[in-house]
């Protein structure tokens, strides 16, 4: 399940305060249009009310593609520099993982185990990796 929440945020540019959604996960595969608005960088824009200025919120963001079960935790690069940071993982680099019911235990072992990247491009770029893999090997 793709998901949103709001967040109170600041212009950049003219100091504005207003409430933007921000995406926190998006599944693209109940909702395929996000891949699209990934790829254009159009997923957690912030556009300002009043001087109509676009910049991106940086915020944690993850991928998820059910149907080739991979996902992908963008993180902002300024979490290397917080030692709490590192606490949510276990000591392998996965996440720990509630008990999933057996239905879900095959989704389980990929999604403590995303690939995490630290810039939005890279994960754009892997994104494209994964799905030139599937075609390749549909081909």
């Amino acid at each position: 399940m793709s998901k949103m929440t709001p967040h109170d945020l600041q212009c950049p540019h003219c100091g504005t305060h207003q409430e933007t959604m921000v995406w926190d996960s998006i599944n693209v595969t109940l909702d395929p249009d996000l891949k699209q608005k990934l790829f254009a960088a159009e997923v957690n824009q912030f556009e300002c009310q009043k001087c109509g200025k676009k910049s991106f919120v940086n915020a944690p963001l993850l991928y998820h593609d059910m149907h080739q079960e991979f996902c992908v935790q963008y993180y902002p690069s300024e979490a290397l520099d917080d030692a709490q940071f590192f606490h949510q993982f276990n000591p392998d680099g996965s996440l720990p993982m509630p008990t999933l019911p057996a239905a879900f235990a095959k989704a389980g072992t990929y999604l403590t185990r995303p690939h995490i990247v630290f810039d939005m491009d890279e994960l754009v770029r892997y994104v494209a990796f994964r799905d030139r893999i599937a075609s390749a090997s549909n081909g």
